[in-house]
């Protein structure tokens, strides 16, 4: 099974055009070749893989497994090809992470000055997440490590390990300066006010945390009314909250982590929400020296704050 890397390519080729003969217009064969290969794999697999359809082919229950499978080998395939490339090159490699926010404000910046400390060549590509992406990102070998929230009832594949850091608090958070600070905070008082959504309004996947959307929900059926979502962005944004009277939801564990820790978390109950956090990884990774070091640092950083 799997035995050919350009086999793999043709299938995935069909998986994503639909239909056999647009696959093979993609890989310049013919199609009757493209069928051979197709017949060929379904044999190695003893079962069908695709469904045939009047206008083209549809992936069965196998051919789901089988075409998530062949894209973490290729996926393996080409890290090894880049790591071996780094190396014959002088360059020393490539991590590829992503995380929440408030993790890539607070805790990444600080983690990488360190590891660079003793890998100066080895670049890192950074991409802020939500759990639920950071784990497909993950899964699809598009990355190594995510790090955010690991508390959800979704099953990791059994090439993903999760690392349990710390457990987090969520509150809502307004800058130091906001007029809520200074009076009693009611249901109707965080409607009055323009909102910061980070999570993007995506909702919570399985058992992860809630996101903002679902707080913005529950404020809805308590008070009848609305809130008014101002902005929609990533961590670059987080200065924002500087910039005028903005609420939002974020973690509390790390707002004093802040480069500028000018965030107050508002004194209301209402939004408060503890999970536990950590780190997904690959462990076709972790045999690698840097990636090692890198997830030693970040336990460090998280044991010497958060003890």
């Amino acid at each position: 099974m799997f035995e050919k890397r350009r086999d793999l390519i043709k299938f995935l080729a069909v998986v994503e055009t639909g239909a056999i003969l647009a696959a093979a217009d993609k890989l310049g064969i013919s199609q009757p070749a493209l069928s051979r290969v197709v017949a060929r794999i379904e044999r190695q697999f003893g079962g069908r893989l695709f469904e045939r359809l009047p206008t083209g082919v549809r992936l069965t229950p196998l051919g789901v497994v089988v075409a998530d499978l062949a894209r973490h080998i290729l996926s393996e395939i080409e890290a090894a090809e880049e790591q071996i490339g780094a190396t014959l090159s002088g360059r020393t490699g490539c991590l590829r992470v992503t995380a929440g926010p408030m993790w890539m404000q607070a805790i990444l910046p600080v983690a990488i000055a360190k590891f660079h400390r003793t890998y100066p060549g080895v670049e890192f590509r950074l991409h802020t997440a939500t759990r639920h992406e950071g784990i497909r990102l993950l899964t699809d070998g598009e990355t190594d490590l995510h790090c955010g929230g690991i508390e959800t009832e979704e099953p990791l594949p059994q090439f993903l390990r999760h690392e349990r850091l710390l457990d987090m608090t969520w509150g809502i958070v307004a800058h130091k300066d906001h007029p809520l600070h200074s009076r009693t905070v009611s249901d109707d008082a965080l409607v009055d006010y323009p909102w910061i959504d980070y999570d993007a309004s995506l909702r919570a996947v399985n058992g992860a945390r809630p996101v903002l959307a679902d707080i913005i929900d529950q404020l809805h059926d308590r008070t009848g009314r609305r809130v008014r979502v101002a902005i929609r962005g990533g961590s670059a944004s987080l200065s924002l909250m500087e910039t005028g009277p903005y609420l939002s939801w974020l973690s509390l564990t790390f707002l004093e982590r802040l480069p500028e820790p000018a965030l107050r978390p508002l004194a209301v109950a209402f939004g408060t929400h503890r999970y536990r956090a950590g780190i997904v990884s690959r462990r076709s990774s972790e045999d690698r020296a840097p990636f090692g070091l890198f997830k030693a640092i970040l336990r460090e950083e998280i044991s010497a704050n958060h003890t």
